[in-house]
């Protein structure tokens, strides 16, 4: 029986090699009850870290089946497409969920049928190929998780 031998912080390029996985695009609508769920205490700050897993994303369009690869967003890009989407003008704030959901898949996908990866590429996508790609961006604002439960915890 082999072992690995955990290490402490963030994981090494050798540790995180690239993994496929299948994700089909569907809302699966299970919401976690943090207060039903009994959990250890982490002890690996390594963990805490996001992912380097490459995903696949099947795209149906005309019969036909289109691969996409991508890497989910980290907190900090997903920040950055945050940004990047906001706009200042006279005093007045506007979100443009068009630019951020632009900025999140040029960052996110990795491997493409379509290249480049661009804001303009992006825009000139069928509808339904373009929805089936947003399924995979996080939400801009997501509901934050019940502090109460959390603390009773």
């Amino acid at each position: 029986m082999a072992t690995e031998r955990k290490r402490r912080g963030r994981p090494t390029k050798k540790a995180t090699e690239t993994v496929t996985e299948q994700v089909e695009v569907q809302d699966e609508g299970s919401s976690g009850d943090a207060s039903s769920i009994s959990m250890e205490e982490g002890t690996e700050p390594g963990d805490l870290f996001a992912s380097e897993v490459e995903k696949t994303l099947e795209v149906f369009h005309l019969g036909k089946k289109w691969i996409f690869k991508y890497k989910d967003l980290d907190w900090g890009a997903k920040n950055k497409c945050l940004d990047e989407a906001q706009n200042w003008q006279d005093g007045e704030f506007k979100f443009s969920i068009q630019k951020y959901y632009a900025s999140a898949l040029t960052k996110m996908l990795t491997q493409t049928p379509v290249r480049p990866i661009t804001e303009m590429t992006l825009q000139k996508l069928d509808r339904f190929v373009g929805e089936q790609l947003t399924a995979i961006v996080p939400q801009p604002i997501e509901a934050p998780p019940d502090l109460e439960a959390l603390k009773k915890a």
